[in-house]
């Protein structure tokens, strides 16, 4: 009895792995003729990457100075952006989160909210910063402070979430207010997972803060867009790898400052 049952099981779920396969390849030829994919003529032009490789494969030290200069203008902004983001999110998350905020509203309106915010790419707050500032490093931060602000306070609101009500109903059965209970209580319990979100997001910060180069922000991503909208395959290059080599210089020290909170824990 037990074995059929185990065949009828396992032949219920071989049919399903394959319609679930074959929904997801109807779903991808759907997609794949919505955007008029044509590999076709992909690789008819693919005979053309050996000549731009060979062009790239040049370096323009002229440039550096400069880019190195621009990298810290887009590191500036990145940090300037996480600090205030990070300052705003603290005060909104425990607010937002249901164990300890004020009322059931209140953090369905703020997670509702910033779920909005969340959704708008950094790219297009940015352009309606500039509608409205014009084109210079004010708009971008204020493009990333959003994103910043947005990610931040979801990050923030869950690891408070997960801490759970024990400790918020004992702090209140000994009289304890809601400052002291969100300062003494809960931060200490959550302070580990909230650095390792700001290291997460310091890092997107920095790669929003190349990508805003685009619509006209400053940093090295403007410096990057010059180049590439000028044919100037050597700056383009170079700049490329001084990108490159600042993020991993900066993933090596994001992993050894959450490595390190970690282990003093």
């Amino acid at each position: 009895m037990e074995t059929n049952y185990i065949r009828v099981t396992s032949k219920g779920t071989i049919w399903k792995t394959i319609l679930l396969i074959v929904i997801l390849g109807a779903i991808f030829l759907i997609s794949a003729n919505m955007v008029n994919l044509n590999m076709a003529q992909f690789f008819e032009r693919l005979e053309n990457f050996p000549n731009v490789l060979r062009s790239m494969i040049a370096i323009d030290l002229t440039i550096i100075p400069r880019a190195l200069l621009e990298i810290l203008t887009s590191l500036s902004l990145a940090f300037l952006a996480l600090v205030v983001g990070v300052i705003l999110a603290l005060f909104l998350s425990f607010l937002a989160a249901t164990n300890i905020g004020p009322n059931n509203i209140i953090s369905g309106l703020i997670k509702g909210a910033f779920a909005v915010i969340r959704s708008v790419p950094s790219l297009v707050w940015g352009l309606m910063v500039i509608a409205s500032l014009g084109f210079g490093n004010t708009s971008g931060f204020i493009a990333m402070l959003f994103s910043s602000i947005g990610y931040l306070v979801k990050m923030f609101t869950g690891s408070i979430e997960d801490v759970g009500t024990d400790v918020i109903e004992a702090m209140r059965s000994t009289g304890a207010s809601w400052f002291n209970i969100v300062y003494h209580g809960l931060l200490p319990l959550v302070i580990t997972s909230f650095v390792a979100w700001i290291t997460v997001r310091f890092e997107g910060n920095i790669s929003e803060s190349i990508s805003l180069g685009i619509i006209g922000v400053g940093g090295i991503g403007l410096l990057l867009t010059q180049a590439i909208s000028s044919y100037n395959y050597a700056q383009t290059t170079t700049i490329v790898i001084l990108i490159c080599s600042f993020m991993l210089v900066i993933e090596y020290l994001m992993t050894f400052i959450k490595s390190k909170i970690t282990h003093g824990n």
